[in-house]
């Protein structure tokens, strides 16, 4: 084991800085940090995530876009019924999420359970 004073010095102090601002090196943004998971369980899913849904279980994908929901719909066909999407983002035909001019929020799909 090294001792401490074998460990250079600027190495000891981004350790240190780590400790002041423990978000040095992770994302900040939580809606970025859970649409990737999303997007990640969506596209790529873990072999224990494939066996789940193969005995039932369904997941829900909230926020996504309209293009996100296609694409994985074509490419993932075979899952659809391990599959639920709310609050699916309308894009414009370049596939950007489109806002509320008003709000500045982004437009989602209605459920038909609201205006």
């Amino acid at each position: 084991m090294k001792s401490l004073l074998t460990v250079p010095v600027h190495a000891m102090a981004i350790s240190l800085l780590s400790f002041a601002n423990p978000a040095i090196g992770m994302d900040l943004d939580p809606d970025k940090t859970l649409r990737d998971w999303q997007m990640q369980r969506l596209m790529d899913p873990s072999p224990r995530e494939l066996e789940k849904e193969r005995k039932g279980s369904v997941y829900i994908y909230d926020g996504l876009t309209e293009r996100e929901v296609d694409a994985a719909l074509e490419t993932h066909f075979h899952r659809i019924q391990s599959m639920m999407f709310v609050g699916t983002v309308k894009t414009d035909e370049r596939g950007k999420p489109m806002e509320d001019p008003k709000s500045g929020k982004y437009i989602q799909e209605s459920g038909g359970c609201r205006d």
